[in-house]
């Protein structure tokens, strides 16, 4: 999706991030495709790749007892300048049982002005 240059404050990051979180949790895998897209969909059709990705990362959830990275809420990193584009991410934690969640991931990347953010990953403990 493309951002406007207003968007790509905190703000509206952590409001995209609500969004994609939003329609995960509505298993609206649809949705969430047509509005931010999938950068590892590997040549799947989008929803599929993300309904696919989602119950590979429900099965194998992060946990508090993992030790493993988990945002306690949506948090938005930019990155340093740099030339591949990458601006920021936005690190979404997505409950999914009893101190359990996966992670879902939006990338934000482009040049100059012109931004777009974009599901970069859904990830538990094994994927």
């Amino acid at each position: 999706m493309r951002l406007l240059p207003a968007q790509t404050d905190e703000s509206s990051l952590i409001a995209f991030g609500e969004e994609a979180r939003s329609l995960l949790v509505r298993h609206d895998y649809a949705g969430l495709a047509s509005r931010f897209g999938y950068a590892l969909a590997c040549d799947r059709p989008l929803a599929a790749a993300l309904e696919a990705d989602f119950m590979s990362a429900v099965a194998s959830p992060i946990t508090v007892a993992s030790g493993a990275y988990l945002p306690p809420a949506i948090i938005v990193k930019y990155f340093s300048p740099n030339t591949t584009g990458l601006f920021a991410v936005v690190e979404c934690p997505v409950p999914v049982a009893n101190k359990a969640a996966v992670l879902l991931e939006l990338i934000v990347a482009g040049k100059g002005e012109e931004k777009h953010i974009t599901v970069e990953d859904i990830s538990g403990l094994a994927t």
